[in-house]
């Protein structure tokens, strides 16, 4: 991953975790401790406490954006199931508000309401993952993204249902936040 994109991982204000220093402190590969406290002490939280807190978050769709927000970042895991999960879920709640609106495909288009929903939950989680909107025009992010919708119908049709899908991932946060919470409150 470039190192400048990788700086701007995770650090929009929507994805940012109340508990989120504590997940990722000792989440590395070189954080095993094998003590378990002394002088009748508890022993210390550790990396398996918080990869259960994850591992312990109630909807698959919340976990899924908590792993990605504490190892996303390592070139070694492989995020792409996690990231697939998040955006089939927001996808599966673009259409959802389609129906409610009787909303179908842009006329004239090359995609099915379907898959332009399919492309704008990737595009809405890419960007917010990585911070980019400011750097992109409307038309910019449609092309980056393989959207081939006119930017003026985009925002003017299209851009309510992008930001639904913002407000779908603040709510996924929201359910990180407090399934973590409760977890650390279990610790104590």
């Amino acid at each position: 991953m470039n190192k400048i994109l990788s700086q701007r991982f995770a650090t929009s204000p929507r994805l940012e975790l109340q508990h989120g220093d504590w997940l990722k402190q000792g989440m590395g590969a070189k954080t095993v401790k094998f003590d378990i406290g002394s002088g009748g002490l508890p022993p210390e939280v550790n990396w398996e406490d918080k990869a259960a807190a994850i591992g312990l978050i109630e909807s698959r769709h919340a976990k899924a954006l908590a792993s990605l927000l504490v190892w996303g970042d390592n070139e070694l895991w492989d995020r792409s199931a996690s990231f697939d999960v998040i955006v089939n879920y927001l996808a599966a709640r673009m259409i959802a508000r389609c129906a409610e609106d009787k909303r179908q495909a842009p006329k004239g288009s090359y995609h099915t309401l379907e898959e332009l929903a399919k492309l704008v939950a990737r595009m809405t989680l890419h960007f917010e993952l990585y911070d980019l909107w400011g750097l992109y025009t409307v038309e910019g992010r449609l092309l980056f993204s393989g959207i081939n919708v006119p930017a003026s119908s985009y925002s003017k049709l299209w851009l309510k249902y992008q930001e639904g899908i913002l407000a779908d991932i603040e709510a996924l946060v929201v359910m990180i936040e407090q399934d973590i919470s409760d977890y650390r409150k279990r610790l104590n």
